[in-house]
């Protein structure tokens, strides 16, 4: 994605691409026959002393690819993982690699509830793998060699942790390495695997006198082996070719590097090493390069990325409690969403067994919290960029040297800070996140620096029996949570807050609490349930840890209230019941935490898919949408609908979106809620709510944006153009205004509603505003998805910059239009009287890159955006992409003004998606 600065739009990229957890090392995939005749290898030629050829260069050293240690996380014969990868290296440093042979199904509902359009947001299936095991071998016996000692070399100040299942299972400040060196794997043969290039590569590095002939290589788990005309490996796994580059051999002489004549010799599925002549009084370094990259923050699977959240700004170096929110200098953002967790195969197979095929076990939660620099410091290639338009990620290793750096939580890589993967044995799949950005709990680290305390909170569905539950540093009670057991059906939905270190086995805090702020519980019957949003307390003190949620259910809810009754505790029917929960994880009982569930809905499909949270009440406004008849405990003409052409007590549509406005602490109270559509369907996707008081007397604005193929015609924007009255054509994205008085003498009334789309088919899946105070009201920004042949076209650019664009598409320069793209947009704030309508499109950006693996359909979504309120315009916004760049690399002419973490998907053979994470500045 190029960084923009445009003038009137003044925007930029930040990161553009967020590993989120899976950034998966990928073979090198093509497709083969395999009969093909094999090529005739090429001539080795055997030569005399050679002559230096150019100086010896540095190894580009990635910093994206690493190696996780193994602390139990794994399975015992494996020593290192690739992070986020399907490649681990064992105690006889074998690498085995798993390749893709195929994919099967997750679960999904029936009915009416499958119709959800929130279901395309996720991750539908599974890999199947086969495994490749490159295994050293000893060249008489062809044995495995022993098991040799091996270590991990430069380590990453990431922090890393796995949360899954049973505590005792849990591992905190997992080690990340860049290079890992096993030594002895023969006589006087080491082996080292680390990134090149992007690529993982493996050096067999001989000592002086030591014979390179001893070197062999098994690969178990290939159906046939070949060199093809060029000297380079060919794997046949499955209906997959796996390449293995030819090796280059090379000695160091007085700082240049001389190569030396060699090649692959295949023997059946065992490969050697030729080697030509060399001095043997030096060292030789054999430098294969393995088939598997690593340059996005994302993997060989589907990896989604749903939710965005930005923390509240801290100081990350302060030494007293009283300076964490003071002196301000980092932007912490998290990202959360779903990842597939590869597991070593074992037991190690060999023969028929190494073919069969291995099915990833589970799907897991990943969080990852980025840090931005918020104290003006720029790139110097970026002209006409002060310090209030652009952050650049964090990238320090806190304590020392890069090699030997002390390990304090405070590093960051590239803006990367830490990492948890998150689950039990089933699949687990992240949904919504939201953060207390006013909070202002802050914890002593070690006693050498404070930092804030608490961190996001999550929601989603779990198939898992041992989803870890719990509570950690809460109340003053035993560590109980809400519900610790699976309720029944195939899924429950879960909710949980993390700490702000996301590592819930930390134990290096020292203040009161000890042990990091957290909750987590299930939250289900006997039937299915699933949550979709969630919204997080704002503001300090008491009741700064609630958070409320929303989803679907087809009944026996656990519904109830810490006082008084919840709204509706009757299953309406139909597919599914809408729900609204409402927790305080700092309460001793599971029966006060549960401040109140209801079930919303009526006698067909009902489902909850957008929260807001307003802590006056508090209250909570809830969208989603409904195929269900009017009645008194849902919507009706009683519940204080707004009548218009959109809305009003009845349905228009088979399906229309909803909105709702609910009061209390506990026993809430419904103050109004409404049908909102046109004449065919609409879905609500995104809702914030605001609410102050006017001559003593409440008053609501109500922001809704969603999805609809309805053609009514809309009001309160302009007669045309891409936000419009009228439908484009297909399926639009909408955005709505509501004012909604709670005197009767005041206004109720939908100030706007407008479509926004092209003429295929645009759906809005994110909506945020500025949150400004008092009657001018909010800035209104919205994302999605938009599919078609016309990409929408840019509002708002003028002449750029060199190092920005015309559009968040990437290459600038290309004209290729993908048929699936992000987008995002900014609307006018129209003030609460709409005196200033009409509501009118200031900023509107297509999202994604042009660039595809062959054959690729284009997949490309903008799921989650957030606003940064200290700076109006700016956005942080996530999603997911298969687009081969979305950003340009240090090496682009222009190039890009930040190293990012990554830059690049990590795999551009195959369409399998990527999470990412961007920024941008919108403005007028």
């Amino acid at each position: 994605m190029k960084h923009l600065r445009l003038s009137p739009l003044r925007r930029w990229l930040a990161v553009a691409t967020a590993p989120l957890i899976a950034f998966t090392c990928v073979p090198l995939v093509a497709r083969a026959d395999r009969d093909a005749p094999r090529p005739s290898r090429p001539v080795l030629k055997r030569t005399g002393p050679v002559a230096p050829s150019a100086p010896a260069a540095a190894p580009s050293r990635s910093r994206r690819l690493l190696f996780e240690e193994n602390l139990g996380q794994h399975a015992g014969p494996v020593r290192y993982k690739m992070f986020g990868g399907s490649v681990f290296l064992t105690d006889r440093a074998e690498a085995c690699m798993l390749v893709e042979a195929g994919r099967e199904p997750l679960w999904r509902p029936t009915g009416k509830a499958a119709e959800n359009p929130r279901w395309k947001t996720l991750p539908a299936s599974r890999p199947v793998y086969r495994a490749l095991r490159m295994q050293p071998v000893e060249r008489e016996t062809g044995r495995p060699v022993p098991p040799a000692a091996s270590e991990g070399l430069t380590r990453s100040p990431i922090a890393l942790s796995y949360c899954k299942g049973d505590r005792s299972q849990w591992r905190s400040r997992v080690p990340l390495y860049r290079e890992v060196v096993y030594h002895q794997v023969y006589p006087g043969i080491g082996l080292v695997y680390y990134p090149k290039d992007e690529r993982l590569t493996y050096d067999f590095r001989v000592a002086p006198g030591a014979d390179p002939s001893a070197i062999r290589l098994h690969f178990e788990g290939a159906d046939r082996l070949a060199l093809d005309s060029e000297g380079n490996l060919q794997c046949l796994v499955g209906q997959q070719t796996v390449v293995m580059q030819k090796p280059t051999l090379y000695q160091e002489v007085a700082g240049e590097r001389r190569i030396v004549p060699g090649r692959f010799a295949l023997t059946g599925n065992d490969v050697a090493f030729e080697v030509g002549a060399y001095d043997r009084n030096l060292a030789l370094v054999i430098d294969p390069v393995l088939p598997f990259y690593s340059t996005y923050f994302g993997g060989n699977q589907d990896e989604e990325a749903v939710g965005v959240a930005v923390g509240r700004i801290y100081n990350r170096n302060a030494l007293t409690a009283g300076t964490v929110f003071s002196s301000q200098d980092t932007i912490p953002v998290f990202i959360a969403g779903t990842t597939h967790s590869t597991s070593f195969p074992v037991p190690v197979g060999s023969g028929p067994n190494a073919n069969n095929p291995i099915t990833v076990p589970d799907v897991d939660i990943f969080v990852a919290r980025f840090e931005f620099r918020a104290d003006g410091t720029v790139p110097t290639n970026i002209p006409d960029v002060g310090p209030a338009r652009r952050f650049a990620p964090w990238d320090a290793f806190t304590n020392g040297g890069e090699p030997d750096f002390t390990y304090d939580d405070r590093g960051a890589e590239r803006g990367l800070a830490a990492v948890v993967i998150y689950g039990g044995s089933g699949d687990d799949v992240c949904t919504g996140v939201s953060i207390n950005a006013s909070q202002n709990a802050v914890e002593d680290v070690g006693g050498v620096y404070w930092r804030p305390a608490t961190g996001p909170v999550l929601v989603g569905y779990t198939t898992s029996t041992n989803f870890p539950t719990g509570r950690l540093g809460l109340g003053s009670g035993s560590a109980t949570t809400f519900q610790s057991t699976f309720g029944g059906g195939f899924t429950d939905a879960f909710a949980m807050l993390l700490p702000f270190c996301l590592d819930l086995s930390a134990n290096n805090i020292t203040s009161t609490p000890t042990s990091p702020l957290a909750y987590s519980t299930y939250l289900g019957g006997s039937g299915n349930d699933l949550a979709w949003a969630c919204t997080a307390q704002q503001g300090m003190g008491t009741g700064a840890l609630r958070f409320a949620l929303g989803g679907e259910t087809d009944g026996n809810l656990p519904t109830g209230s810490a006082s008084g009754s919840p709204f509706d505790s009757t299953y309406g029917g139909g597919d599914a019941d809408g729900f609204l929960a409402h927790f305080d994880p700092t309460q001793n009982t599971s029966a006060a935490q549960r401040r109140y569930i209801t079930y919303f809905g009526g006698n067909g499909y009902d489902t909850v898919t957008g929260i807001s949270y307003f802590v006056t009440g508090p209250r909570i406004g809830v969208t989603g949408v409904t195929g269900s008849d009017p009645e008194t405990s849902f919507i009706d003409s009683g519940s204080n609908p707004i009548t218009s052409t959109v809305s009003g007590g009845t349905r228009n549509g088979s399906f229309d979106a909803f909105v709702a406005m609910f009061n209390g602490n506990t026993g809430p109270s419904r103050e109004f809620s409404m049908y909102l559509g046109g004449d065919n369907d609409d879905w609500g996707m995104g809702i914030r709510a605001r609410r102050r008081v006017v001559s003593g007397s409440g008053r609501y604005v109500v922001h809704v944006a969603g999805l609809t193929d309805s053609t009514t015609t809309g009001f309160g924007v302009p007669s045309s153009g891409q936000l419009s009255k009228a439908n484009k054509g297909g399926i639009d994205a909408f955005v709505t205004q509501i004012r909604w008085d709670e005197s009767l003498s005041g206004l109720r009334t939908v100030q706007y509603f407008g479509y926004l789309g092209t003429t295929g088919d645009d759906e809005a899946y994110a909506l945020a505003t500025s949150e400004q105070p008092g009657p001018g009201n909010s800035i209104v920004y919205v994302g999605g998805i938009s599919e078609g042949t016309a990409a929408f076209t840019p509002v708002g650019i003028g002449s750029g910059l060199p190092n920005f664009a015309n559009d968040l598409l990437y290459p600038a320069s290309g004209s290729t239009i993908p048929v699936s793209r992000g987008f995002l947009a900014r609307i006018s704030a129209v003030n609460e009287g709409g005196t200033n309508l009409p509501a009118t499109l200031q900023n509107l950006v297509n999202v994604g890159g042009r660039t595809f693996a062959t054959g690729a359909q284009p997949i490309q979504r903008v799921l989650s955006i957030a606003s940064y309120l200290p700076v109006a315009g700016v956005l942080f916004f996530t999603g997911s992409t298969n687009a081969n760049n979305v950003l340009p690399t240090t090496s682009d002419i222009p190039p890009a003004p930040y190293d990012v973490f990554q830059n690049t998907r990590a795999n551009n053979t195959s369409d399998r998606k990527d999470a990412y994470l961007g920024s941008v500045r919108l403005t007028p």
